[in-house]
């Protein structure tokens, strides 16, 4: 596949990926309001779940540039998402709050940022302004 499809593919997996976050953040706030927390707790599941598809959907776009930073962004998925199946299996809402804070955060953070290098790097290539891409749709992960 010739570079400029990669990048198109890549990107709209990302797209697609975002905006499951946004429909299952919005469906996990509702049930929240609603007093549902059986259902807020399973929005928050599939939540954690979807953001590992975010960092691996990153990881596809940055591979596209450079093979070697995405694998580092692969390895450290892999390590994450056994750890979340783990944590999952147990049931430990605890644990699995910390793994989001101490693991899964900062991994979203590095996968975004390389990612948006790689974006701007495109763009400034081809002479354009390195403004705001259409798949990154927050500034800055809040947890």
């Amino acid at each position: 596949m010739p570079i400029p499809e990669r990048f198109r593919f890549a990107e709209n997996q990302i797209l697609r990926v975002k905006s499951d976050l946004g429909r299952i953040s919005r469906i996990r706030l509702i049930a929240y309001r609603e007093g549902r927390a059986e259902d807020a707790a399973q929005a928050q599941v599939r939540l954690l779940e979807t953001e590992l598809k975010n960092v691996a959907a990153l990881a596809s776009y940055v591979r596209t540039i450079s093979p070697a930073a995405a694998q580092e962004l692969v390895g450290r998925h892999s390590v994450a998402a056994e750890r979340f199946e783990r944590l999952k299996a147990a049931g430990d809402a605890a644990a699995l709050q910390g793994w989001l804070r101490e693991e899964l955060a900062p991994l979203v953070n590095k996968s975004e940022q390389a990612a948006h290098l790689v974006a701007t790097s495109i763009r400034l290539e081809k002479g354009k302004k390195p403004e705001p891409f259409g798949w990154r749709m927050r500034k800055e992960k809040q947890f």
